[in-house]
């Protein structure tokens, strides 16, 4: 019995080390659905569930990109550095 729950173990840190690593190095654009610390945290306080949840639905595959990263406009007008400067530009003309 103590061999398994040894080998049990071992599965388990090897899953959250390999897990943890994957994360750490998968590219911001192809994180999925939280902030990579969140899925880092995920992954050490609950072991098996939190690296499965990562291989699973963390990372988007080869192909495919985040939606997080697709949003890379701005958001709103004074987002957008562009828009600041011309409108910069019009007080200072007036």
């Amino acid at each position: 019995m103590a061999r398994v729950n040894t080998l049990l173990f071992l599965v388990t840190v090897a899953l959250v080390v390999v897990a943890a690593i994957d994360c750490l190095a998968t590219d911001e654009s192809r994180v999925r659905h939280f902030p990579r610390g969140a899925w880092l945290l995920l992954v050490l306080c609950c072991p098996v569930a939190g690296a499965i949840a990562w291989f699973r639905a963390g990372r988007a595959s080869a192909g495919e990109v985040a939606p997080a990263a697709v949003r890379s406009a701005p958001v709103g007008p004074e987002d957008d550095p562009e828009f600041v400067r011309m409108l910069a530009e019009v007080v200072r003309n007036r």
